[in-house]
């Protein structure tokens, strides 16, 4: 686990987007957040990050998605717990910087439940975030 201080950019009824560098740094202090992050989105940070400390909603780098799309195998994951998640493209956004992640990150990977929240391939992070808020609230 990463030691970092997250920004909070949104935060209304006790829900919070909340921009992060590393998914290592998410802790049970980002229970019902989404957390907009410059990891990729790799098998592990479903697992490891997101699942045991109740975070709502994810968004973070493909990494070039990779073989067999390693860069973004968490977002499956996630969509089996009913958790939104997208991630945005490595060439839009600068990897392990989640203020860049959160800025200029143009969504490429979209998993079915962001989708029926309205977030779409394309779409500007912060724009996809806020779908996600406004979808979980």
């Amino acid at each position: 686990m990463t030691h970092e201080v997250h920004k909070v950019v949104r935060e209304a009824g006790g829900l919070r987007i909340v921009i992060a560098d590393s998914a290592t740094s998410i802790t049970e202090d980002n229970k019902n957040d989404i957390v907009v992050n410059g990891s990729h989105c790799g098998a592990n940070i479903a697992p490891d990050y997101i699942l045991p400390n109740g975070t709502r909603g994810s968004i973070g780098n493909d990494a070039g998605t990779g073989l067999e799309n390693a860069g973004v195998a968490s977002l499956s994951s996630l969509d089996k717990h009913g958790i939104p998640a997208a991630a945005v493209a490595a060439m839009s956004a600068e990897i392990g910087v989640g203020q860049s992640t959160y800025n200029e990150g143009v969504i490429s990977a979209v998993n079915e439940v962001a989708r029926k929240m309205g977030v779409t391939v394309g779409m500007s992070a912060k724009e996809a975030a806020d779908k996600m808020f406004e979808g979980i609230s």
